[in-house]
């Protein structure tokens, strides 16, 4: 607890920057960032996205932890500081990440399920699996999982699980690194995955996929890392930021390197998006040599990063639960379990013999292009203009050093620049979807 104020802390630099490695690196980062890379002219592809990162991204993310831990608060009070009005702003933020954490624990536990079945040597047809109501079986599994997580409070709880699963992680993913390398496929796969297509970068959506993934992966805009922050006592924050970013980064560059390798040597479509890792994949391990333990690792990793990824989501409620209306950490995380279940049931129900849809679409795929593209968008654009036009100046001075050249550089980069282009992106991921 934090001398005199009774408030949570980490126990040092080292385990809050895990535990933000752990929230940023997820499901997403995995099998999403890969094809996007492969989708959107490979090699050249970096150039726009690595410009996202470090001039958006992360100065958005040093925003919501010089919040975090110049209030000492969570998302909505940290707002209603600054202005009453604000509160509902900050409720805002607060829904988007509990409504994204919803059908994100479906995802989750369906990686569950596959390490499972990888383990015990029974991997299933996805189309099979999701055509009995044994996936919510699982979705509850791992509801349970994060709630636990997070109710053993943020040293007990948050830091321990990331501190054994980040390392686990890399390990599993460089030994698949390793393997992959070594097989048939792996010089056509790292051509597909990184071979620079430079005339793409004149594409605006290249553009735009960019920004996207950027925010996305830095799992910046949803409070996570402002509610992190409160947490934090001393520390550089463009230097941690920075570590996490790269770390990040370099997991998801690293996961291209295990993917397509190995879907080039089964012969199978590189570039087959969302069903990759429970379609595709699967069905290359099938075929390999020691298919199963390799399955096993891989889906192993993917839980790691869905878990860690999850319990920070689940953190934002609880502490706005905690903060703002005075509940005990046990009380907020069973009401927040409960409220979590009931919002992602739909979604879980969706992917069932059930096949719960609204407009022919499932339910679960309207959540993520309603919460987890636009909504993110969203919660980003709030957190950038009211840290970047409602916060006290001297406070973020105070917070990122001092009001140097380079401070004044990074507060203009808030204000006009990081909401101009998640305005733009919210606009180009709106007419994208409407043509």
């Amino acid at each position: 607890m934090a001398e005199g104020t009774g408030r949570e802390q980490w126990s040092s630099t080292a385990g809050f920057i895990l535990a933000s490695i752990g929230s940023a690196v997820g499901i997403g980062n995995i099998w999403r960032f890969p094809y996007i890379v492969g989708a959107n002219g490979g090699g050249a592809f970096l150039i726009p996205y690595l410009i996202s990162v470090f001039l958006f991204g992360l100065p958005l993310m040093v925003l919501e932890f010089a919040i975090g831990r110049s209030t000492k608060t969570s998302v909505l009070t940290a707002f209603r500081s600054m202005r009453d009005r604000l509160s509902v702003a900050g409720l805002a933020v607060v829904a988007i990440a509990a409504l994204v954490l919803s059908y994100y624990l479906v995802i989750t536990s369906w990686v569950l399920a596959y390490a499972l079945f990888f383990t015990v040597g029974q991997p299933t047809d996805f189309a099979a699996f999701t055509g009995s109501y044994i996936p919510l079986i699982f979705f509850f599994i791992s509801g349970v999982a994060v709630f636990l997580t997070v109710r053993s409070g943020v040293k007990e709880g948050i830091e321990m699980i990331s501190r054994i699963l980040i390392p686990i992680l890399v390990v599993i993913l460089l030994f698949l690194v390793v393997f992959a390398l070594t097989q048939t496929g792996a010089a056509d796969g790292i051509a597909f995955y990184l071979s620079p297509d430079y005339s793409r970068l004149s594409d605006p959506t290249v553009w735009t996929a960019a920004f996207g993934q950027a925010f996305f992966s830095l799992s910046v805009g949803m409070g996570v890392m402002l509610t992190y922050g409160s947490y934090l006592e001393g520390g550089n924050l463009f230097r941690n930021a920075s570590v996490i970013a790269v770390a990040d980064m370099l997991i998801a560059i690293l996961a291209g390197l295990v993917i397509f390798p190995l879907v080039f040597t089964a012969g199978l479509d590189p570039a087959s998006g969302v069903n990759l890792a429970f379609i595709t994949l699967p069905a290359v391990f099938l075929e390999m040599r020691f298919g199963m333990i390799l399955g096993a690792l891989f889906f192993a990793m993917l839980f790691a990063a869905a878990l860690t990824s999850a319990v920070s989501m689940f953190e934002v409620p609880v502490a706005t639960m905690i903060d703002s209306f005075g509940y005990t950490r046990k009380r907020a995380t069973r009401l927040i379990f409960g409220v979590i279940m009931l919002l992602g049931l739909p979604s879980a129900l969706s992917y069932t013999a059930l096949e719960l849809d609204l407009f022919g679409v499932p339910f679960l795929d309207l959540s993520d292009y309603l919460f987890g593209t636009l909504g993110l968008i969203i919660a980003g654009l709030i957190i950038s203009v009211v840290g970047g036009w409602y916060m006290d100046r001297t406070r973020i001075c105070d917070e990122i050093g001092g009001c140097g050249w380079q401070q004044r550089a990074y507060v203009v980069l808030i204000r006009y620049c990081v909401p101009a282009i998640l305005l733009i992106t919210l606009i180009a991921t709106l007419v994208q979807a409407g043509g």
